[in-house]
């Protein structure tokens, strides 16, 4: 009974599902990557010159236009599928995002 147990929570064979269901979304590539993490502080200040509206990180007067071609070209993401424009608008009295940018602080 306690070897059963072990096959079924090995985590081995949790790691290998979650990686096929990776793939079978389209994002093997970034399986691929080589990078562990990124440091939390580049993400956020990414996010922060990250213009939405215009789509551009602006890094003193330097833009970068951000396109589902630049997006896949880098990181290998698919392009197509979900219209992120059409999904529903964070609600204006969600306070999570506030809280997690005095993670930052």
């Amino acid at each position: 009974m306690f070897t059963r147990f072990i096959t079924i929570y090995n985590p081995w064979v949790e790691q290998k599902k979650q990686k096929e269901c990776v793939r079978s979304m389209g994002f093997g590539s970034l399986l691929k990557m080589k990078i562990i993490d990124i440091q939390l502080k580049l993400g956020f200040y990414i996010l922060q010159k990250f213009d939405s509206e215009r789509m551009v990180i602006d890094v003193e007067g330097k833009k970068l236009k951000v396109t589902a071609e630049s997006v896949h070209d880098m990181l290998g993401i698919p392009t197509g599928g979900t219209i992120l424009t059409e999904l529903d608008q964070w609600p204006k009295d969600d306070t999570s995002y506030d809280e997690w940018k005095q993670e930052f602080k």
